[in-house]
């Protein structure tokens, strides 16, 4: 789901969809919070930044969309996927490459990017036991 972790931008892709966020937003703590707060409240929204144009993911306990604004705002549903298998798809992005990721918009100091990658963990570990658990 997001990957190319490189100069602060990264690339999102779900479905037949493709962003480029930019650092300007926390796209790996964003998107972890959004699965985080579908699987324990039933509802998540992600809002990125591409410097120019935008798009939110947002997650209701029956669909899944993105709000791709551009030119022209265009609704693309992905009601069909599996919301918690697409939580555990993005854990296993962050994860995968978590010291990178630690620094995707951070010039913080090297403790602030240990604090940084605490946070990338424990959202992992939660979205990691509520999937776990259901």
């Amino acid at each position: 789901m997001i990957s190319n972790n490189k100069n602060g931008w990264c690339d999102f892709v779900l479905g037949d969809f493709h962003g480029t966020p930019s650092y300007l937003t926390n796209v790996p703590i964003d998107l972890l919070i959004a699965f985080k707060e579908y699987l324990y409240s039933g509802t998540g929204i992600c809002w990125f930044d591409e410097e120019g144009t935008e798009f939110t993911l947002v997650i209701t306990p029956y669909s899944l969309f993105i709000i791709e604004e551009k030119d022209k705002p265009v609704l693309h549903d992905f009601s069909d996927m599996n919301i918690k298998e697409l939580a555990l798809e993005a854990v296993t992005d962050v994860e995968s490459n978590i010291d990178k990721w630690s620094e995707f918009n951070t010039s913080h100091s090297d403790e602030g990017k240990k604090s940084y990658k605490i946070l990338l963990e424990d959202l992992i570990n939660l979205i990691k036991e509520k999937c776990k658990c259901n």
